[in-house]
């Protein structure tokens, strides 16, 4: 039954690498069209178009919007991709839960919070003057930080079991 869960974990993980990867393809297809490099245009919802840059002192914000959206998104990829290969390295030496991920897992709850602030104002971007809030940065990085205290407390459990046994 565990070689059961324990393989299916792995395919999850593998399946979620893929997932990550098409995602990172994504963010490097907007940012060369962001940059001009490429020329064409992808209507797939993903809206990755040129930046229509400001003549005025709001080309402040879209260069720091550019620059918040870039930041955030490469730690958001590269903390997830860390994750699943600690956790890929746990589960193939049967330690399911580590203490690094519950790091990791509290370092995505921080950076969640700007990265979908980040991403809810990519319109400023395309020429939009106004900075929305809503409730996206601060649902999403709960849901992390609800995600990180229950790992935790797995993997409390977790060694206290191994270590009655």
């Amino acid at each position: 039954m565990e070689d059961k869960i324990l393989k299916r974990s792995k395919t999850v993980c593998y399946l979620a690498l893929v997932f990550w990867g098409i995602w990172a393809l994504l963010i490097i297809m907007r940012l060369l069209r962001f940059m001009g490099i490429i020329n064409f245009n992808i209507y797939l919802g993903i809206d990755i178009a040129p930046i229509v840059w400001f003549d005025d002192e709001a080309i402040i914000a879209q260069w720091i919007e550019l620059t918040g959206y870039v930041i955030t998104n490469i730690t958001m990829i590269c903390l997830v991709f860390l994750f699943i290969y600690k956790s890929l390295k746990g589960i193939k030496a049967n330690e399911v839960f580590t203490h690094i991920n519950v790091r990791i897992l509290y370092l995505m709850t921080a950076t969640s919070f700007f990265y979908e602030l980040f991403k809810a104002n990519r319109s400023i971007l395309y020429g939009n003057r106004e900075v929305l809030l809503d409730s996206d940065p601060f649902t999403t990085t709960l849901i992390i930080l609800i995600v990180a205290v229950f790992y935790k407390l797995a993997l409390c459990a977790y060694e206290e079991n191994r270590l009655t046994i």
